[in-house]
Order: C-alpha cells, then structure tokens, then sequence
C-alpha cells in the first residue's frame, strides 16, 4: 500500500476488496498495482505523499460486511 492525496471529486470506491471514501484533499491508502489506483493518477486526482508511514485506517471500511 502506498499514501496518496486525492484531489479529485467527492466519491468512493471498493478497491483491493474494501471500500475507500475519496474525499478531496484527503490522504488515502492505496494498492499502487491496482488498476483503479493507475486511473486516478491518470487523471491527475492523486499525488504521492512524502514519507510512507502507514496511514490511519480509521476513515476506511475494511470486508464489506
């Protein structure tokens, strides 16, 4: 996993099998491999953060139950 702040729209997303909330300028936890992550920064919507402590994961909901 990898931080990234996402500068794009408001949304959410199942990524690597849990739910991420996206909120603009928020710094999330993403598979730097997955395909969702790859369009994201195609899109201009994540920069990578400086340092790469593990993030919080109080704000993301892991499973789907």
């Amino acid at each position: 996993m990898k931080r990234y702040r996402y500068t794009g729209p408001l949304s959410g997303a199942t990524a690597g099998g849990r739910e991420v909330l996206l909120h603009p300028g928020s710094v999330v936890e993403l598979d730097p491999a997955a395909d969702y992550t790859a369009t994201l920064l195609a899109l201009g919507y994540l920069a990578e953060e400086p340092g790469q402590a593990p993030a919080p994961h109080d704000n993301q909901i892991e499973g789907g139950a």
